[in-house]
């Protein structure tokens, strides 16, 4: 069965977690909601942030709340209460206190970064306000990183992609000689399915004729691919690798195609249980049927089958009727969910 997107499986289910909820999100609790890691519901709410699905908030940390649904008054009662900072007075103090910092350096410093050539105004406004720099561009490249497997042209919305990245990111590595320890090969039906399921993603066409394929066998062990694989043109110890990282958000869905099997086979199973038991008649219960009807001595009776329709047990009968030459004698019909055999007036 083809595999679903983010947006027609995991969005809907945040959603409706977030509107049974009354009180805003963290990552935390959509993690332990979804049973995944905080980096993967960190991705799945920036991205449900980008098509305007959810907003954030900050209030001592950074809450989530469904757009459009709510109002300022009901955001403000869904998140935690303000904490109000009194200020202290100091106490006099015979010893001079010992600044913290340079007055001298701090001008120097914020001189030296007003000066700087960058990209606009906002870089240095980060810079002076004391925010980090690092945080800023993590949060940036991680929301570039999390396009995954959506299909941006099914919801509607226009989006640049230039400004993400791709869910398949490529790096040189050494030859197979150089692979770590810790690498296992994957045999041709697990790295055809692989491929498979990674070929309609964006950087799959730079690996796509790559046939030999190497994962981490801690992955392997619990049934998954794992997000970091070693692609090759062969098994030569002298043959060049490409290091394929896959975004967590991605590569936490794809599991072996062994375990989707039992997955699937044990979901089958468990429907099979739970199915209405339908009883199986054959030519000889239906001949049964019209032999009883004429040892009858009734010209006319009435009878239903559980579990099958009137219209195909009176086409089924009427088949016996004409496969044993008896159309002269007998014959069935039927009215509503009443099945009729009558005997044949041949007067």
């Amino acid at each position: 069965m083809p595999r679903k997107s983010l947006h027609e499986t995991t969005f809907p289910k945040v959603k409706k977690y977030m509107s049974e909820t009354d009180k805003a999100v963290t990552v935390k609790d959509v993690a332990q909601f979804l049973g995944m890691s905080s980096s993967g519901a960190n991705s799945v709410l920036q991205l449900m942030e980008v098509f305007k699905m959810v907003q954030k908030v900050k209030r001592g940390g950074t809450y989530y709340v469904l757009k459009d649904v709510y109002d300022d008054e009901q955001i403000e009662a869904m998140l935690p209460p303000k904490v109000v900072i009194i200020p202290r007075r100091r106490r006099s103090s015979s010893r001079p206190s010992s600044p913290t910092f340079d007055d001298s350096f701090k001008e120097e410093y914020l001189s030296a970064v007003r000066s700087q050539p960058g990209s606009g105004e906002d870089l240095s406004a980060l810079t002076m306000i004391g925010l980090s720099q690092r945080e800023t561009a993590e949060e940036v490249t991680q929301t570039k990183e999390l396009l995954g497997d959506l299909d941006i042209d099914s919801l509607g919305i226009q989006i640049d992609e230039k400004t993400f990245g791709s869910p398949i990111r490529k790096e040189a590595f050494a030859t197979v000689k150089y692979l770590p320890k810790d690498v296992r090969l994957l045999n041709s039906g697990d790295a055809r399915y692989l491929k498979n399921q990674l070929k309609s993603l964006d950087g799959y066409e730079d690996v796509g004729d790559f046939n030999t394929i190497f994962a981490k066998f801690s992955a392997l062990e619990n049934g998954r691919y794992g997000n970091v694989l070693y692609f090759s043109m062969g098994t030569n110890q002298w043959d060049y690798v490409k290091k394929i990282t896959i975004d967590q958000s991605i590569s936490d869905f794809i599991v072996l195609p062994n375990i989707e099997r039992k997955r699937w086979s044990s979901w089958n199973q468990f429907l099979m249980v739970h199915k209405e038991t339908r009883l199986k008649y054959g030519k000889e219960e239906y001949d049964k049927m019209i032999d009883q009807f004429m040892e009858s001595g009734h010209d006319l009776v009435e009878m239903t089958v559980e579990n099958r329709g009137t219209v195909y047990v009176k086409n089924v009968l009427n088949k016996r009727i004409s496969e044993r030459g008896l159309k002269e004698q007998v014959k069935a019909s039927h009215v509503d969910e009443w099945i009729y055999l009558e005997k044949v007036d041949v007067r």
